[in-house]
């Protein structure tokens, strides 16, 4: 079944997070603080997010993490590809996979399309509207 890995879900908090305010380095330590996450795993999730080229660290007395660029230019679809979050419905939307199954599958054109929809619906999300629904639903 298709689900967001955890590691996504994190760093999505993490980005929301650094879009709240975009010209506010914050650092790795300030983002433990609001987001209770295991040191290492945050560590990896900032790693990770700053060698895909959507986080730029800056080092010193007031440096931190900050978006690489706008929030309204970062989608929810380059923040699971970063995390290496595979976004499949079914394996053989991978035009490397050869299924024994190919020439009688009469579903994969609806998972394709499905899939495309989905992939599409994640492309459309960016880290603005999350900052904004957020604001929105916040009591």
């Amino acid at each position: 079944m298709f689900a967001i890995n955890r590691m996504t879900e994190y760093a999505t908090l993490v980005m929301v997070r650094l879009a709240t305010q975009p010209d506010h380095p914050v650092s790795a330590t300030g983002l433990a603080a609001e987001i209770p996450l295991a040191p290492s795993t945050l560590r990896k999730l900032l790693h990770v997010m700053t060698s895909q080229g959507l986080l730029i660290s800056r080092k010193g007395r007031n440096g931190g993490f900050l978006l690489a660029r706008p929030a309204s230019k970062i989608t929810l679809v380059q923040v699971m590809e970063a995390m290496h979050d595979p976004l499949e419905l079914i394996p053989c939307h991978d035009p490397a996979c050869v299924c024994p199954l190919a020439h009688v599958c009469k579903p994969r054109p609806h998972w394709m399309r499905i899939q495309q929809g989905i992939r599409s619906l994640l492309e459309n999300v960016t880290l603005t509207q999350m900052v904004s629904d957020a604001q929105e639903s916040a009591p």
